[in-house]
């Protein structure tokens, strides 16, 4: 005796056929019913006229002629009653055949697009859509299926795009760190050489490398974000912040690390207090981005940059703005999308696409928001959630 028995496999076509059968039993068997109850009934007359007869005293002939009478018609009944039979039978059998040949085209015709779909997909032939009109609720798997494709498509896609930006990012971050490491590298040799032979020379020659490494650091630390977040290991570790007393310090610090004909001031913090929910590490990261942003790509000179500080009953939002030329009307919406770059032929900037894109990351992180606008230059505005209103996360 085999160990596994093996499941019979059932198919639409067997079970209408299954279901044809069945009805044509039952029809035949209430047919053949009907029959009997007739016949019955039938012989019952002949019985009944035979008994009359010989109550009515008729002579041997006359009995033996209405017996030979009442035989020919039970014999035309049965031949009768068979005729109809068999012509009802084939009948039934000649409908419900042509019944279920048509039941199953109508029900099989969506199965095997949609299985022909499925077999398109796994040979990664997404450009044809299963074209359906009949049964709603076909009409209905069918446009699901249809959706689906697209999905996988769209998704496609997507992952192709991706896959280029990124590409392209690791080619320009690899351009990028290659500038300012020969710029150190030159500076290094021309110490080494002689060529800075006053003690100012030197102090510009070690200012020169000291920027440079810092953009070097910048960059590894955007590598460093990207691959955290793509894995969600940034850690996020909100407190209590009074958000003025931080952008205080922020402006102060970073002015001293402003060059010539660059300017940042705390246009109007407010006084008092203003307590949010953040991790101050992450907004120092978003507040360095933003100041770093504004400086490479403002493309003006001099060079304003004015942060601005409001409230109200459940945000407190940030405006760091500069008097660049700010960005394109149909490119302000991609800013903060990974890898994208207002000028993707990098022949007037560099960039990587990753600023922005961490700036909305870890203010989605904190419970936030960001988003840009035109101005007199590009204004970058930051939301985060005041303590206490239930806001955020």
């Amino acid at each position: 005796m085999r160990g596994k028995t093996e499941r019979k496999e059932k198919t639409v076509r067997t079970r209408i056929f299954q279901m044809n059968l069945l009805l044509v039993i039952m029809a035949l068997t209430l047919f053949l019913v009907i029959i009997l109850i007739g016949f019955w009934l039938f012989s019952e007359g002949i019985e009944g006229e035979m008994r009359k007869a010989l109550q009515e005293g008729g002579g041997p002939r006359d009995v033996e002629d209405l017996i030979h009478l009442l035989t020919m018609r039970r014999m035309g009944f049965i031949l009768t009653f068979s005729g109809i039979g068999v012509v009802c039978i084939a009948a039934l059998v000649t409908v419900t055949q042509l019944f279920a040949r048509y039941l199953t085209r109508s029900i099989m015709k969506p199965l095997d697009q949609l299985t022909a779909g499925a077999e398109r997909i796994r040979r990664n032939d997404l450009s044809r859509r299963i074209e359906y009109r009949g049964d709603a609720e076909f009409e209905s798997v069918c446009g699901a299926f249809n959706d689906m494709q697209k999905h996988i498509l769209d998704e496609q896609e997507k992952n192709r795009q991706y896959e280029k930006a990124r590409r392209e990012m690791i080619s320009g971050i690899s351009h990028d760190l290659r500038t300012p490491l020969t710029a150190v590298r030159g500076t290094i040799r021309g110490l080494i050489d002689g060529v800075a032979d006053t003690p100012e020379k030197q102090r510009d020659f070690l200012l020169t490398a000291d920027r440079r490494a810092e953009e070097m650091d910048r960059l590894i630390q955007q590598l460093l974000d990207l691959s955290r977040m793509e894995t969600g290991r940034i850690p996020i570790r909100l407190r209590s912040l009074d958000l003025r007393d931080f952008l205080q310090i922020y402006v102060s610090e970073r002015q001293n690390d402003l060059e010539e004909g660059q300017e940042l001031e705390l246009e109007d913090a407010g006084k008092g207090p203003l307590m949010v929910q953040a991790d101050p590490d992450q907004l120092l990261r978003v507040m360095d981005n933003l100041f770093g942003n504004a400086r490479k790509y403002a493309s003006v000179h001099p060079l304003q940059m004015g942060v601005r500080l409001r409230s109200d009953d459940e945000w407190a939002v940030i405006r760091f703005a500069d008097n660049g030329h700010g960005v394109p009307p149909d490119k302000l919406a991609r800013i903060f999308d990974e890898f994208y770059r207002v000028d993707p032929s990098r022949h007037q900037t560099e960039g990587n696409g990753l600023g922005l894109y961490i700036v909305r990351y870890l203010l989605h992180a904190m419970g936030g928001d960001a988003w840009a606008e035109n101005e007199e230059g590009l204004a970058v505005y930051l939301r985060l959630p005041l303590e206490g209103t239930g806001n955020g996360r």
